[in-house]
C-alpha cells in the first residue's frame, strides 16, 4: 500500500468521516457498550464504559486527557475492538459524566493529583480485572492521562503488560507565561486562599472555538467531536484551577526523576508530536531515557493529538501502536 493511502478495511478516512462514524462506528459500539459508575477517592462518582470482545486477545485500558470524555475515543475504541481487544475507559473526576468538583460545572480541578491515580487503580481492580477473562492488560494513555498513566506505572508495576503513551503530560507548556512565573502566580493564589479559582488566562466553557488553535490538524475529526460537545452539557469543560496546575506540575516534576521513571520495567511506546503546544518534549525525553524499555517516536506533522490527526498521520500512528501491542503479547 502506498504511504498515505487509506486502508478502508481497517481505518476510517477523514473524507467520509461524519457519515462513517454515525452509521458504522456508533451503532457497533452502542451494541457492545456497557456502562456504570464507581466511587473514587472521597466517594466521588466516576463514570466508565466497557466494550467486551468475545475471546479477546487482551484488554486495553484508556486513560484520557484534560477536558476529554469517552466519546472522544470512539474511533480508537472501534479500531481496538476490531483488532480483537476488549476496551475499558473511565472519565476522570471533574470530567464528562463523572462528578464535577470545580467552582462551576465546567472547571477542571483536583485536590491532589494522586486522586487520579487511586481512582484509576480502583477502576482497574473493580471493573477491568473482573471482566478481563484473565487476559493481559495494556495501557493507552494520552496527555494528562499520560501523566496519570505514567505515575500509575511507577507506583503499581504489576498491572500492565505494555503501554502506549500519546503526547504524555510529562512537562506542562505554560505558553507565553514562563513556567517560573506560572508557578509563582499559582502558589500565591494558594497562599491567599484562592487555589480553587481559575488560573489567570483560564476561562469557563465557551462554544466559541477556533480550529486553528486546536490540538489536531484534522478538521473533520475536530468538527465531529465539537458537535458532540456543543450538544451535551456534560461534555462542557473549561479551564483549570490554580490548584490543578500546582498539583499537576508537582506530579510531572516527580515522574520524570530517574528514581521514579526507572521503576517502569514494561515496554513503553511514547509518541511525541512535532507541533505540540500543550506539553513540552523535554519531560518526555527525560522519562524515556530513564525508563527501562521505552521507545520514543517523533510524529512528524502532528499537533498534540496524534491519535486524532489527519489520515496520513493517524494511520501510521495506529499501525505502530497495533504492532507494538501485538509484539508484546507474544
Amino acid at each position: 500500500m502506498k504511504k498515505g493511502a487509506v486502508d478502508s478495511k481497517r481505518y476510517i478516512s477523514q473524507n467520509n468521516y461524519n457519515e462513517e462514524m454515525l452509521n458504522k462506528v456508533e451503532p457497533y459500539l452502542q451494541k457492545n457498550l456497557k456502562c456504570g459508575y464507581i466511587l473514587g477517592v472521597k466517594n466521588v462518582k466516576l463514570y466508565y464504559e466497557k466494550f467486551i470482545v468475545k475471546n479477546a486477545k487482551a484488554n486495553i485500558v484508556i486513560c484520557h486527557g484534560l477536558g476529554e470524555f469517552t466519546e472522544k475515543y470512539y474511533e480508537l475504541i472501534y479500531y481496538f475492538m476490531k483488532e480483537g481487544y476488549s476496551v475499558f475507559i473511565i472519565e476522570h473526576r471533574g470530567h464528562g459524566r463523572s462528578q464535577r468538583i470545580g467552582i462551576d460545572n465546567c472547571q477542571i480541578n483536583v485536590e491532589k493529583f494522586n486522586y487520579y491515580i487511586e481512582d484509576f487503580k480502583k477502576f482497574i481492580e473493580e471493573i477491568v480485572i473482573p471482566n478481563s477473562d484473565n487476559k493481559n492488560l495494556l495501557l493507552f494513555a494520552h496527555s494528562m492521562g499520560g501523566g496519570i498513566g505514567t505515575v500509575f506505572l511507577e507506583e503499581y508495576t504489576n498491572y500492565f503488560k505494555a503501554a502506549v503513551l500519546s503526547s504524555p503530560m510529562h512537562e506542562i507548556n505554560t505558553g507565553k507565561t514562563p513556567t517560573i512565573l506560572a508557578n509563582i502566580i499559582s502558589n500565591v493564589m494558594k497562599l491567599c486562599g484562592n487555589s480553587k479559582m481559575y488560573l489567570p488566562g483560564q476561562i469557563p466553557y465557551s462554544e466559541e472555538k477556533s480550529f486553528i488553535s486546536t490540538a489536531t490538524s484534522c478538521k473533520e475529526r475536530y468538527e465531529y467531536v465539537y458537535e458532540k460537545i456543543k450538544n451535551n452539557n456534560e461534555y462542557h469543560s473549561g479551564g483549570t484551577s490554580a490548584l490543578w496546575y500546582i498539583e499537576s506540575s508537582k506530579a510531572t516534576r516527580k515522574l520524570v526523576k530517574k528514581e521514579n521513571a526507572s521503576k517502569v520495567k514494561i515496554p513503553v511506546l511514547l509518541f511525541q508530536a512535532e507541533y505540540d503546544t500543550y506539553v513540552i518534549s523535554r519531560g518526555q525525553n527525560k522519562f524515556a531515557s530513564y525508563a527501562k524499555d521505552c521507545e520514543l517516536i517523533h510524529v512528524k506533522g502532528a499537533k498534540h493529538e496524534s491519535y486524532f490527526e489527519k489520515d496520513e498521520i493517524l494511520f501510521d500512528f495506529l499501525d505502530k501502536a497495533f504492532l507494538f501491542y501485538e509484539n508484546n503479547l507474544k
